[in-house]
C-alpha cells in the first residue's frame, strides 16, 4: 500500500515538473521570437511559414493554438512599424519612369555590366520620342542619374516620362537594366502586409524595393 502511494506521488511530481518546463520553454520562445521580429530586416522579414515552423518546436505549450491564430496580425503590426521608418527615403524599384515637377530633379538608375562603353540615357515623352540624351559613366555596377527636365530644345518640361539606357560591348549596342527611383511618402496598412505609397503616386509592397538609396 505504501509503495503504491509513493509511486503515485512520484508520478504527480514528474508531471508537474514537465508542465513547468514546458511553460518556461514557451516563455523563452516568445521572448526570443519577439526580439527576432523587432530586429528583423524590413526588406527581408520573417514570413508566417517561418514563424509557424519555429512555433512547432514548442507545440506542447498551453495556448499555442491561440498564438497561431494571432501571429499573422502580430507580424503585420511589426512590419508596419518597421515600414514607417522608411518614410522620406528614396528607394530603387523595377521600372523606367521619371517624373519632373517642382524643384526636385527626377532620378533614375541602371546597371552597367563589366566592359560596357558609350553608356547613355535617353528620355522619352509619352509618344516615345527622345527629348533628352544624357551621357553617362561607363563604371560597372548600379549607377544613378538625375534629370532636371531640360530637353534637347533647352526648355524645361514638367511631366511624366520614361527612359532607356544603352551601352556598347564587343561592337554591339544593347539596352541595360533600368530601375525607377522614388521617395516613400507613407505606409498603408494591409491584411497581407503593409504597402508603401510613393511620391510619384505608385503603391508597392516591401519586397518590391531593390535597395534604399
Amino acid at each position: 500500500m505504501s509503495k503504491a502511494t509513493s509511486a503515485s506521488a512520484t508520478g504527480s511530481g514528474t508531471a508537474s515538473f514537465k508542465s513547468n518546463s514546458a511553460a518556461e520553454q514557451g516563455d523563452r520562445f516568445l521572448t526570443l521570437l519577439v526580439a527576432q521580429l523587432k530586429n528583423q530586416d524590413p526588406l527581408n522579414p520573417l514570413d508566417n511559414a517561418q514563424v509557424t515552423s519555429q512555433m512547432a518546436q514548442v507545440s506542447t505549450v498551453q495556448g499555442i493554438e491561440k498564438l497561431n491564430g494571432t501571429m499573422g496580425a502580430m507580424l503585420n503590426q511589426i512590419q508596419i512599424m518597421q515600414a514607417g521608418s522608411l518614410a522620406g527615403k528614396d528607394v530603387m524599384i523595377d521600372g523606367n519612369g521619371l517624373t519632373v515637377g517642382g524643384e526636385t530633379p527626377a532620378r533614375g538608375a541602371y546597371e552597367v555590366p563589366q566592359g560596357m562603353t558609350n553608356v547613355k540615357v535617353e528620355v522619352r515623352n509619352t509618344q516615345g520620342a527622345v527629348i533628352a540624351t544624357l551621357a553617362q559613366s561607363n563604371t560597372s555596377g548600379i549607377q544613378t542619374f538625375t534629370w532636371d527636365g531640360t530637353t534637347t530644345t533647352g526648355k524645361a518640361a514638367p511631366g511624366n516620362y520614361t527612359f532607356t539606357v544603352t551601352g556598347t560591348a564587343g561592337g554591339q549596342t544593347g539596352n541595360l537594366t533600368t530601375f525607377a527611383v522614388d521617395r516613400i511618402a507613407g505606409v498603408i496598412p494591409n491584411a497581407s502586409g503593409p504597402r508603401l505609397s510613393l511620391a510619384g503616386g505608385s503603391i508597392i509592397s516591401l519586397d518590391a524595393i531593390k535597395t534604399i538609396l
